[in-house]
């Protein structure tokens, strides 16, 4: 009797195929920070910073070939980005429990208060 090999993503409930994420660049003066809080009004939408400093703003929006038991209604025909995700060496969301983040603002308030304390606790200066 042969095992059969199991895919990484056979028991994941697809959550890299429930939102988009996109490096922005990190915020340098008063007008890249209102930006953030900008897309930070709208729903489903947070920005974080990953343990590469690295700013990302996520769209919380499922990708439309997700089936009811978490499977690519064209898997086939898949994007790249989806075929190389993770890369080598990495771990998908769902094969680990520690964050992807280091800071995650879920709305304006909590990036004021980020912001408020970040520039005030440093020499860090908005201009």
């Amino acid at each position: 009797m042969s095992k059969q090999k199991v895919s990484r993503c056979e028991k994941c409930d697809a959550y890299c195929c429930k939102h988009i994420a996109v490096h922005i660049d990190t915020p340098e003066d008063k007008k890249d920070c209102d930006n953030i809080r900008w897309y930070l009004l709208h729903q489903n939408v947070w920005v974080s910073i990953d343990f590469e400093d690295n700013w990302l703003l996520e769209f919380k929006t499922p990708c439309k070939h997700v089936t009811e038991d978490f499977k690519c209604s064209i898997y086939k025909n898949r994007p790249d980005i989806c075929k190389k995700y993770p890369g080598d060496g990495e771990l998908c969301e769902g094969e680990t429990d520690e964050p992807s983040y280091k800071e995650l603002f879920k709305d304006a308030c909590e990036f004021d208060r980020y912001i408020k304390t970040y520039y005030l606790s440093s020499s860090n200066e908005l201009t």
